[in-house]
């Protein structure tokens, strides 16, 4: 009696190669996942690291014009200081710029800087016709933009953009009426040449507000507050002199001539096999550590204001 012929696997067999497969299987997971969150991982290191260069980028481009045609000491046609209505703080306080560029140092929280500059609009506002000295008129190319909304180009008092520069002239004037033929509140100094252009006056804060465990970078233009970013965990200003010498708070404004700007900024996701320990050090202060999964990437700048030793 001949015997069958087992061509298939046993079940013992079959539990094996299952099991081994189930094993394999499970190390490939393993390292699929692993694999994946390195991936997810320096993506994020990469994304934080670009937003830290983007927004002091941004900052260094601003701050690079202060007092651009005022020069380190705004002064109004007829020598008084200048000063605006602050739009975007409740009660629209009247505040004093004494100086282009205004600096609030706090050894246990974050620096605000407050600049002044002239900026141009686009298209450029021009003089139609020469500007007479000692007279208050002006006839302009085009009416400026006086639409709501961030494109207002001039506005009279009480708005915060109230005032304009002559190209090449280091007075500024308050408008009494924004059109085509334009008014001006304090009579010309000197005579204009016609194509001369208008520029507007504007105030440029920059500042850290609480929000949601960590903190917002705004930039204040006295007519808005607009978020840069909403993970910026510290910001220091640091200030070249004339000597050379770098400080917190420069007691006279007029003989800065660089900004160093430092900013801190949190990783937008968390990691939960990262727990940051660093201690950071911004300016005069210290960061940290936090103690949580965010990575942080800090960024520094030094930025020379030319036009304030003008």
């Amino acid at each position: 009696m001949k015997r069958d012929v087992c061509t298939g696997m046993t079940l013992v067999e079959l539990l094996v190669a299952m099991a081994i497969a189930g094993l394999v299987g499970s190390m490939i997971l393993q390292l699929v996942i692993s694999f994946q969150s390195r991936v997810l991982t320096e993506i994020s290191r990469n994304d934080l690291q670009d937003r830290a260069e983007r927004l002091i980028r941004f900052l260094a481009s601003d701050i690079r014009d202060a007092a651009f045609l005022l020069g380190p000491v705004p002064q109004v046609a007829g020598g008084t200081p200048l000063s605006l209505v602050h739009d975007s703080l409740s009660g629209d306080p009247l505040e004093a710029l004494p100086f282009s560029i205004l600096a609030d140092d706090y050894t246990d929280e974050d620096d605000r800087l407050t600049i002044v500059k002239a900026v141009s609009f686009a298209p450029p506002l021009r003089l139609a016709q020469p500007g007479v000295s000692g007279e208050t008129g002006l006839v302009l190319t085009r009416r400026p933009n006086r639409s709501p909304g961030s494109s207002r180009e001039l506005q009279p008092a009480p708005e915060a953009i109230n005032h304009l520069v002559l190209a090449n002239h280091r007075v500024c004037y308050a408008v009494h009426l924004a059109d085509l033929s334009l008014q001006l509140n304090q009579p010309l100094m000197e005579d204009v040449p016609v194509g001369t252009e208008l520029l507007g006056v504007r105030v440029y804060n920059y500042q850290l507000d609480p929000f949601a465990g960590s903190k917002r970078l705004r930039r204040d233009d006295f007519t808005s507050r607009n978020i840069l970013d909403d993970a910026v965990d510290g910001l220091q200003f640091e200030y070249l002199l004339n000597d050379g010498s770098l400080v917190n708070r420069p007691t006279r404004p007029q003989d800065v001539r660089g900004v160093r700007i430092s900013l801190l900024v949190r990783d937008l996701r968390a990691d939960r096999n990262y727990t940051n320990e660093t201690v950071y050090t911004l300016g005069n202060r210290t960061y940290g550590p936090f103690r949580d999964h965010h990575r942080r990437s800090l960024v520094s700048q030094l930025v020379e204001v030319k036009n304030h030793a003008l």
